[in-house]
């Protein structure tokens, strides 16, 4: 008799830390994300974030989460570490949740390398929903696909863009963002649009978040070419376009 065993693998945890001072929301997020299945880690200074991605490797965390306003050493300069390709070269996901709720606030978390800019109070099913995302997307690969238009090229596997010898690395959310402009070059991308296509993972973005992450784009092509503009038309949505 023929004899069949079927095999049950552990789907493995995602990994977080939490990077959190006050120690009564520290505590109640930390419980809210293992409840929801997560593995979580929780640092309560600057410092001690620091040695938590030093002991494990950063690449051990799926995602991390950063308050602003940390003591011993900010969050904006622990991402600015996770991001330097000197330092730490963190891939995976980082989300600011914090208090500081003014647009140049969210420019400067997202500039610092931040995926994500989440302000308290929060809900607690859009933390989940922005975690789960941010760890989906965690190592996945760029298409491999380039995309060329009056000298301007797109590069989606390196999620790179060039101009006239010149090289510009994005971010990924400011690549995709990029790239739905630059491939509907001349065409007004309603705002709605852009936050179902860019978004696709966060459907609760708010209008103020696209908006620096637009101002956050503008600057950085800007130093590559200023053939290339963004332009805002006002009550639809944004274009991007290229002088010949």
């Amino acid at each position: 008799m023929m004899r069949f065993y079927t095999m049950v693998v552990e789907e493995k945890k995602m990994k977080l830390l939490l990077a959190e001072d006050d120690l009564k929301l520290g505590a109640l997020v930390k419980s809210l994300l293992e409840l929801s299945g997560f593995e979580v880690e929780w640092a309560k200074d600057g410092k001690e974030t620091l040695d938590f991605i030093e002991e494990a490797a950063a690449s051990s965390y799926d995602v991390i989460i950063l308050d602003w306003m940390l003591p011993e050493l900010s969050g904006i300069e622990i991402c600015r570490l996770l991001r330097n390709p000197r330092k730490y070269n963190y891939q995976g996901g980082i989300i600011f949740l914090t208090a500081r709720d003014g647009t140049d606030d969210c420019v400067t978390g997202l500039e610092s390398g931040a995926d994500d800019y989440l302000v308290k109070p929060f809900e607690n099913k859009e933390l989940i929903a922005r975690v789960n995302a941010l760890g989906r997307r965690k190592g996945r690969p760029f298409v491999d696909d380039i995309y060329t238009k009056a000298g301007l090229e797109m590069n989606s596997k390196t999620g790179t863009v060039s101009f006239d010898g010149k090289n510009l690395k994005l971010s990924r959310r400011e690549f995709e963002l990029f790239r739905l402009l630059f491939v509907n070059c001349g065409q007004i991308i309603l705002r709605e649009t852009i936050m179902d296509k860019v978004w696709i993972d966060n459907p609760d973005i708010s209008p103020a978040s696209l908006d620096a992450y637009i101002y956050i784009l503008r600057r950085k092509i800007g130093k590559l070419s200023d053939r290339v503009q963004i332009r805002l038309v006002k009550g639809i949505g944004y274009v991007l376009e290229i002088e010949e």
